[in-house]
């Protein structure tokens, strides 16, 4: 019993932790964005101005795992509140960019977006939503100058893809195939934690007797590495 408690325990200690740390960084992210958006506070001029930019990214991104963290715990104790609505997929196209924009302005990348208004989905808002913000946080560390936001019919649902102009995916992402399977590479430090959750969140959605797809590939349109997120 007392081990049984010692694990309770530990578990409800990490859950609380990794809240605590996820609004530290929230902070941490509105402080650097108003740094780098106040006239004088970051001189333009300076490298300084590109490691704070920098530094913004990396904030970002722990930032996002952090939220993954706390979506796959309440998912995997199976008490997460799944909400599948009918969404209008240009409107969270929209609120993503946006969420990215900043970063896109200082990094001197242009964020493109082709999205029909019409076309809508059967989808969780907060789950997509996170997936495609990370994906797009992604695309902007590694794309040269352009990041595309593409969303098309798919089947009976929806494909959303980001795409930009960088070196792309490296072989052994590609060559893994299931985002879910993927493990732990020491050697580029890559816990694959973003496109575990990628894949997961893929497919906990159903219909039309399909599940939800995650699919990496390198090339399309920009030249560069396209992540493709199939809704059925």
């Amino acid at each position: 019993m007392e081990e049984a408690d010692s694990k309770l325990d530990l578990s409800t200690f990490l859950l609380s932790s990794i809240h605590d740390m996820k609004n530290s960084m929230g902070v941490m992210v509105a402080y650097l964005q108003d740094a780098l958006t106040t006239p004088g506070d970051v001189p333009a001029d300076s490298g300084a101005r590109e490691k704070t930019a920098q530094a913004l990214y990396e904030a970002q991104r722990v930032s996002d795992h952090l939220v993954q963290l706390l979506a796959l715990y309440k998912i995997d104790q199976a008490f997460y509140p799944f909400d599948s609505q009918y969404h209008v997929l240009a409107d969270l196209s929209r609120e993503a960019l946006a969420r990215v924009a900043d970063l896109a302005e200082l990094r001197g990348i242009t964020l493109e977006c082709d999205c029909d208004e019409e076309l809508c989905a059967w989808l969780d808002y907060d789950l997509i939503f996170g997936v495609v913000v990370q994906a797009l946080h992604n695309a902007l560390r590694y794309g040269k100058g352009r990041v595309m936001l593409r969303v098309r019919p798919h089947a009976s649902g929806a494909r959303i893809s980001v795409e930009d102009d960088g070196p792309g995916f490296p072989d052994f992402l590609l060559a893994q195939g299931n985002a879910r399977a993927r493990g732990i590479s020491f050697t580029t430090g890559s816990t694959g934690l973003g496109l575990y959750f990628a894949g997961l969140v893929a497919g906990m959605h159903k219909g039309a007797g399909r599940a939800g797809m995650l699919r990496l590939e390198n090339g399309g349109p920009l030249g560069g590495g396209v992540l493709m997120l199939e809704l059925p």
